[in-house]
């Protein structure tokens, strides 16, 4: 029998392999990608929550353990934040109704997340991606707390610097998240809620924040005493806490109802209360149906403080400049606040120095020093100390008027155009900018040809349409955008500009404090330093520092600088009776006015066509420049108050750049801006060197403007022997006050529009028939009172027939004497019911909306 063949291992006959079919080979990338993924998220959310520049968590600044400080220019405490600023309560001193009105419209699942509530997130994150943007954000209450300690700050320093966008939003929302989950390891749910009710701000004013100062500054009375309508108001307004003031309906814009707002935001938050189970159908009902208004018991809080809106205009630009709040974050703030000239500014405000025509007339400037940015002192205005909600004029925008000339239709043109200071310009009618009418000057008149420097001085607007337009076609709209960003003007002006910026017109707004910025540019060389209040900030945890925001913008060289100067120069030197010759001093002075006038918007305050606005006076050293706006606020509009030709020739905002540069020259160092480089004498005047060669055609030695005429178009008389133009001759006295009164005057005689009546030779508002003044009622005994007024007197109480209500009495309004805009009010006012205010009750606070 044949032996078996013998077989080699390597002749054994080899296992197959299995082979991955196509679902395993799709199975294993699909999990490889997601491995790789989990690691790349991981390390881009490590990078994100290490990243250098992020939030940090820091519980001592949660819990406060000292006060933010504020620093004038010489290093004196000027400000630490303190009681005036929050006063805490415990968690255990919080009514319940408070914190069920919280959980039901902030965070239903408060007490039983971590921080984070995914399921909320990922509801938000959907609506986000259906809608487009980040409106919807999911957050916790503690995820808020974080927020308004560390985000909300944080967002606005990237704003600031130009660097918000989706993802940098995204960014700074998981650093959020992860700093809620390290929160609530750190804290407990009650001392979280403690701390979230304690930072918050609720639209109260004076820089207030938390619970208790709320409630108090709209109800007058402790946290502990709120009902629970007042509770829901409270916790539905912090979403938008401006919008839901219903305060802000005293001085608040017209077109926005506060009132119904907030009354609004509290009826929903008591809906979800009764959605959650906190409340019953009765109590919804009762509290819904209470008048919000009713509730109201603020009452006017009154600061002495020369330095508060100076104080409030810091912590702004604090929060921004560091991303941080220092109500919360202890720090130590440095800035440039010269407290003595703050002083004065106060000291004007109060009217101590410089006259008003009215005490409604009002007020706002700015100083800022042209060398490095900073802002000296401010002027808020006249009723900043007083107001419940605070007009701050020295921050907001007015129709700068002519006082935009040199900025954008001048100095330019000495580098983009190479006009010479020498150029003459022709005041020609025409519709420059094509609204179907020729542009008018202010005079009404037309000159021809004329200088360039006396068409600034007597503020023609023709020839400054025409250089601007002129200076547009030369370099396109893109360029001018970006000038007027680097001026330092709001996004929403620069990003519309249009030629009639140049004098004032169309959407062109700017606050006092902008507008001495930009021209902070002509004693500096062409450059602006961006206007900041704060040298710097040093955190007291850590010590960390952070300086100033002085970034800086070269606008025209320093040569068209100092051309414009030398014209500028001239328009308070010059005789040109424009009320800028009141800054005539003994120290070099330059400046420029500027006003604004009501078109047809007027006409429903009784207001008549065309007169007078706003007044503007930019005045400028070279170390300051000081910008002064002068006019009404809207509350004053709206009676119908507006500047006459009598309260134009006080020139009250050029008394006030007077006194307060003469005032800071103390401080600064004045001198005449020095002709630089580059700058070369041409036909009596100068022209850029580059530009010598070429020469400027349109220029010459001579002066075409005729101070008579001038006089004379502004109803004034020319006096020969001295050389001035007087506007005050009596003949002229009747005129004066006809014509500024809204009348027409016409060979001696005054003709008044409908609705108004002469009196001497002014036009006044007809007025209703009010009520004289009730006498004061004498004293008399309660039982008899009560018995005359129907009712029945038992055990010191004093009751009525629920049908018969004892007469309160009526209320009366304004008297309308002042001023057209400003109407009686009713007589013989019914007893209370549902819809009248009672008297004695909120109504004398609200009366206004009522009237």
């Amino acid at each position: 029998m044949p032996e078996p063949a013998h077989t080699t291992p390597s002749q054994q006959p080899k296992k197959k392999r299995r082979k991955l079919d196509i679902w395993n080979k799709i199975a294993v990338c699909v999990l490889t990608l997601f491995l790789v993924g989990c690691i790349s998220v991981f390390f881009i959310l490590v990078n994100i929550i290490n990243d250098p520049e992020g939030m940090r968590f820091s519980q001592d600044g949660l819990s406060t353990l000292s006060n933010s400080r504020i620093f004038d220019a010489s290093g004196n405490l000027v400000y630490e934040f303190g009681d005036e600023i929050r006063e805490d309560i415990t968690y255990e001193k919080i009514p319940q109704s408070v914190v069920d009105a919280f959980l039901s419209i902030e965070d239903s699942r408060y007490f039983d997340h971590n921080g984070f509530d995914l399921p909320r997130f990922m509801a938000a994150a959907i609506a986000n991606l259906r809608s487009g943007n980040f409106s919807q954000g999911g957050s916790t209450l503690t995820m808020q707390m974080i927020d308004n300690a560390f985000t909300k700050n944080q967002e606005a320093k990237l704003e600031n610097e130009g660097k918000l966008n989706k993802f940098a939003q995204i960014k700074l929302k998981i650093q959020e998240i992860y700093l809620s989950l390290i929160a609530e390891q750190s804290i407990n749910k009650e001392d979280i809620f403690e701390f979230y009710v304690n930072r918050i701000w609720f639209g109260s004013g004076n820089n207030t924040r938390g619970i208790q100062k709320a409630s108090q500054y709209y109800f007058g009375k402790d946290v502990s005493q709120l009902n629970l309508g007042e509770a829901a108001f409270l916790a539905g307004a912090i979403n938008a806490p401006y919008n839901n003031n219903p305060i802000n309906n005293v001085n608040g814009p017209a077109e926005i109802d506060f009132l119904k707002q907030a009354t609004e935001r509290r009826n929903l938050t008591l809906k979800l209360m009764l959605q959650h189970g906190y409340i019953t159908e009765e109590e919804y009902e009762l509290a819904k149906n209470t008048r919000l208004e009713f509730a109201l018991k603020s009452s006017e809080i009154v600061s002495e403080d020369p330095n508060e809106a100076y104080i409030t205009q810091t912590i702004k630009e604090c929060k921004t400049l560091t991303g941080q709040d220092p109500s919360i974050i202890p720090m130590d703030i440095y800035t440039a606040l010269n407290a003595d000239v703050q002083k004065q500014a106060d000291e004007i405000c109060n009217g101590n120095i410089v006259s008003f025509p009215n005490e409604a007339f009002d007020i706002g400037f700015g100083i800022v020093d042209n060398t490095n940015g900073e802002i000296i002192a401010v002027a808020p205005g006249r009723r900043y100390h007083s107001d419940e909600t605070k007009i701050d004029n020295s921050t907001d925008r007015y129709s700068p008027g002519s006082t935009m000339k040199p900025l954008l239709a001048y100095a330019p043109t000495f580098d983009i155009l190479g006009w010479a200071t020498s150029h003459t310009v022709n005041d020609t009618p025409k519709d420059y900018f094509t609204t179907g009418s020729n542009l008018q000057n202010s005079d009404r008149t037309y000159q021809g040809r004329m200088s360039l420097t006396d068409a600034v001085g007597v503020s023609k607007n023709t020839t400054a349409a025409a250089a601007m337009i002129d200076l547009v076609k030369a370099t396109g709209y893109d360029y001018w955008k970006e000038y007027c960003q680097k001026l330092g003007y709001d996004e929403d002006v620069y990003s519309q500009f249009v030629e009639q910026y140049c004098i004032g017109g169309a959407d062109m707004q700017a606050s006092p404090i902008q507008q001495a910025s930009a021209y902070s540019i002509f004693a500096n060389k062409g450059q602006r330093i961006n206007s900041h209040r704060i040298r710097k900030v040093v955190r007291r945890a850590d010590s960390v520092e952070i300086g100033a925001n002085t970034q800086a913008n070269e606008l025209i060289s320093e040569q068209a600088a100092f051309m414009m100067s030398t014209i500028l120069e001239k328009v308070v030197t010059g005789n040109y009776n424009n009320y800028n010759q009141y800054l005539k001093s003994d120290y070099p002075v330059y400046a420029k006015s500027g006003t604004s006038d009501w078109s047809t918007d007027g006409l429903q305050y009784g207001i008549p066509l065309g007169v007078i606005k706003d007044e503007w006076s930019v005045g400028y050293t070279s170390q300051y420049t000081i910008a002064v706006w002068s006019g009404y606020t809207r509350p004053y509009q709206q009676q119908g108050y507006y500047i006459d030709i009598a309260q134009l020739n006080m020139a009250t905002a050029f008394h006030i750049s007077k006194y307060m540069l003469d005032y800071c020259q103390q401080y600064g160092n004045y001198q005449a801006i020095p002709k630089p480089d580059l700058v070369s004498d041409y036909r009596g005047g100068y022209i850029k060197s580059e530009y010598l060669e070429r020469g400027d055609a349109n220029s010459s030695h001579e002066s075409t403007y005729d101070e008579k005429t001038a006089c004379q178009a502004q109803g004034g008389t020319w006096d020969s022997e001295d050389g001035i133009c007087i506007t005050y001759k009596e003949e002229n006295t009747n005129e004066t006050a006809c014509t500024g009164s809204g009348g027409s005057w016409d060979g001696g005689a005054c003709s008044c529009p409908e609705g108004y009546v002469l009196n001497g030779n002014a036009c006044q508002a007809v007025e209703e028939e009010k009520p004289e003044e009730p006498e004061e009622p004498e004293e008399t005994d309660p039982i008899q009172e009560c018995i005359s007024n129907g009712g029945t007197y038992w055990n010191g109480v004093c009751s009525y027939d629920q049908t018969t209500p004892p007469d309160q009495g009526g209320n009366t309004g304004g008297d309308g004497s002042d001023n057209s805009g400003q109407l009686g009010g009713d007589t013989n006012t019914p007893a209370p019911d549902q819809t009248t205010p009672p008297s004695g009750f909120i109504y004398p606070f609200f009366k206004r909306f009522f009237e």
